[in-house]
């Protein structure tokens, strides 16, 4: 793994700063977020509870879900499983949670999950119109971003990961802009997508610009995957690549999804704790937009414990490298 690592090469930066009195170093001086989870899918004896979970302090993002989003316009249902149900059940007894962990520091999002027809109605006009991009922008910030009581209760949360998309089928950049444009006086609501480390939908909603954290998920696909059977990180590192260099990531936080044991993915994607933190991360750690580990799922989390082994090496403030060998960009080609 040491002559892989070594074979990467980044360009230099303007961003080269002296860090010690013995050699100069290089400074990643945007603060990044840290361990990003999803919790919502898994009974509450799995998981446990959002309280919980924040209370650990390994996460800076929570990701709920999921909520479904109608090709058809019907208005998008909740479904957090055993917690509290499908939207029809009150999910109020999430509010205190919600707010502890905001007060935490910790960003909750709420992920959506582009569904055929709802089961209510099969009529309605499909989503595919900058009308209803507004329509559907307007009922996120009505039940889940402005504080107005909702499905969760009187919460306004830190914003919408788009999870789940079908290619062709909604404008999911329309929806993004919508969601964007909306007035939310003057507070930041963040944006999120979650696309797999091959791309086939979410080109569009990264074109937008709008997106703050990417959360890939690199596992599933071997072929931009880590190879855990022989510890090879050739293809992953080729992925992230590709992904840090897109010209409208560039600003933005791009996180490695990982799958947080083995039983997720069969062992496709998965890295041991040891090989992420001496092997992984201190190479994708020099990209600029590097923004922290994403972890599936919260209940296989914490039977595993691997975000309690990596979290003090998923840093969320600026750091200094002073390895000469990497110098400080956000890029990297693999030679």
């Amino acid at each position: 793994m040491a002559n892989k690592t070594q074979a990467l090469i980044f360009l230099f930066s303007p961003f080269t700063i002296s860090c010690s009195f013995t050699k100069p170093c290089h400074a990643d001086c945007v603060s990044k977020e840290g361990i990003a989870v999803f919790w919502g899918q898994r009974s509450e004896s799995q998981e446990l509870t959002l309280r919980q979970a924040c209370a650990t302090g390994n996460y800076k993002i929570i990701l709920l879900g999921y909520l479904l989003v109608y090709e058809d316009g019907s208005d998008p249902v909740l479904n957090l499983a055993d917690h509290c149900g499908w939207a029809e059940k009150s999910c109020t007894i999430l509010e205190s949670q919600i707010k502890y962990c905001q007060s935490q520091g910790i960003k909750v999002l709420i992920s959506l999950w582009e569904a055929r027809s709802s089961p209510a109605s099969r009529t309605r006009t499909p989503l595919r119109s900058e009308e209803a991009a507004k329509k559907l922008a307007a009922y996120l910030s009505n039940n889940y971003l402005s504080g107005k009581s909702g499905p969760l209760g009187a919460v306004a949360l830190d914003g919408v990961n788009i999870y789940k998309i079908s290619q062709g089928i909604l404008h999911w950049d329309e929806i993004v802009k919508a969601i964007n444009d909306y007035p939310t006086a003057g507070r930041k609501i963040y944006l999120g997508a979650t696309p797999q480390c091959v791309d086939l939908n979410f080109g569009a909603v990264i074109r937008t610009k709008l997106i703050d954290y990417a959360f890939i998920q690199f596992y599933y696909d071997p072929g931009c995957s880590y190879d855990s059977n022989n510890k090879d990180a050739k293809n992953l590192f080729e992925s992230w690549n590709q992904w840090i260099s897109k010209e409208d990531l560039t600003d933005k936080q791009v996180f490695l999804g990982l799958p947080a044991s083995k039983e997720i993915t069969s062992g496709s994607g998965f890295i041991e704790p040891e090989a992420l933190k001496k092997d992984v991360l201190p190479v994708l750690q020099q990209a600029s937009n590097y923004g922290g580990a994403l972890l599936f799922d919260r209940a296989v989390d914490i039977r595993s414990g691997y975000s309690g082994a990596i979290k003090n090496y998923v840093p969320t403030d600026c750091r200094c490298f002073c390895d000469d060998s990497f110098p400080f960009y956000n890029q990297a080609l693999v030679l």
